[in-house]
């Protein structure tokens, strides 16, 4: 599948480089090692925080607009893994709702890679006075 593929223009309109923007959600407990990765490798990103559904825990969301779609991917796994935890959930055993323990695995990193468009940047509107 074709991936979101970001063009950036110089001022003469022509084509410059091609970037592909990703979506990657990481546990809390990953999200400080992948931000200092990023950061190292001056990747550009921006951090969203979130909250898992099922597990109830933290996450953090990166949105990346990159042309090093592999480094990305390679810091990903580096600085994301796996974990097991317990949690308690309802069921219905046919009479009643009784809570029970669970194991779920979490974590690790989830990516999107996204289709195709074209970035554009808005600088605002210029306005007011200064006094």
């Amino acid at each position: 599948s074709e991936l979101l593929r970001m063009f950036f223009y110089n001022q003469n309109g022509e084509r410059s480089k091609i970037m592909e923007l990703m979506l990657i959600v990481v546990q809390e407990q990953d999200e400080k090692a992948l931000s200092s990765a990023f950061i190292r490798n001056k990747i550009q990103a921006t951090k969203i925080h979130a909250e898992g559904l099922v597990s109830n825990r933290k996450l953090g969301v990166f949105l990346v607009c990159t042309d090093r779609r592999d480094d990305v991917l390679k810091m990903v796994e580096a600085n994301c893994r796996e974990r097991t935890i317990e949690t308690e959930t309802s069921e219905y055993n046919g009479r009643i709702f009784v809570d029970v323990q669970r194991k779920i695995v979490i974590g690790g990193a989830t990516v999107f890679l996204m289709g195709e468009a074209q970035l554009k940047k808005i600088k605002g509107a210029q306005g007011g006075t200064n006094e």
